[in-house]
């Protein structure tokens, strides 16, 4: 049973459309809720693999070729709505985001709307140079090197836990923001990849900071310097 379509123009344009229940389409998703793209699929399959989240219907296509499960939400990046997550319940997500600033942004999103209701999220980049992973795959990606790059991949970090971490970041000295690295970096958990670049993120601060101070007062005293943030 087909429920809505995404229908593709060239030069490149969408547009949604739905059944009239004559033969024909209604070219809009008024009085429908959307669903993900492949949702039969998915459902079916999400007991015993990994469901992996992209960026549109050609990536999803693409990745099933590969013997992957993929799937989309309509209408591209900054669309995804909590309905569609109640599908997902209890499976393990791949998030495959377009190379660019709404990518990124959309894999957020959805990442922050499974995170407490599947086994576990992850948010992984493919080798840069690719726009994404249809791009990656035309390059001559394989589905063995996909697997690998997803093993590599960690876990995902809910947003509001590295908002309080890097919260507690703000206030540490210098040293402890050393000390805090090496900690993470020895124990190698496997969600600490992301408060690792939080630490990066406030030494860079700090270096700032103490370009600003060290010329204007000749001189600073590191265990007393703050950064501005």
């Amino acid at each position: 049973m087909v429920v809505h379509e995404t229908v593709r123009f060239t030069p490149k344009r969408f547009t949604q459309r739905r059944p009239d229940g004559k033969g024909g389409y209604i070219y809009n998703l008024r009085d429908i809720e959307p669903i993900l793209y492949r949702l039969p699929k998915i459902m079916a399959a999400k007991a015993t693999t990994s469901i992996i989240i992209v960026e549109g219907e050609k990536d999803a296509d693409n990745l099933a070729r590969l013997g992957s499960q993929a799937t989309t939400s309509p209408m591209g990046a900054g669309k995804w709505r909590l309905s569609y997550s109640i599908y997902l319940q209890d499976a393990t997500i791949v998030i495959l985001p377009d190379n660019d600033t709404a990518g990124i942004k959309h894999a957020v999103q959805v990442m922050e709307s499974l995170y407490w209701i599947t086994q576990g999220v992850k948010i992984v980049r493919l080798p840069s140079g690719h726009k994404d992973v249809s791009d990656w795959i035309a390059a001559g990606g394989t589905s063995d090197q996909l697997e690998e790059i997803m093993d590599a991949a960690h876990f995902s970090v809910p947003l509001h836990v590295l908002r309080e971490y890097d919260c507690t970041l703000k206030a540490m000295k210098m040293q402890e923001l050393f000390d805090e690295i090496q900690s993470l970096l020895a124990n190698s958990l496997p969600r600490d990849e992301f408060k690792v670049q939080l630490i990066e993120w406030q030494l860079q601060r700090w270096k700032a900071a103490l370009e600003y101070e060290i010329p204007k007062k000749g001189g600073v005293d590191l265990s007393y310097a703050t950064a501005r943030t």
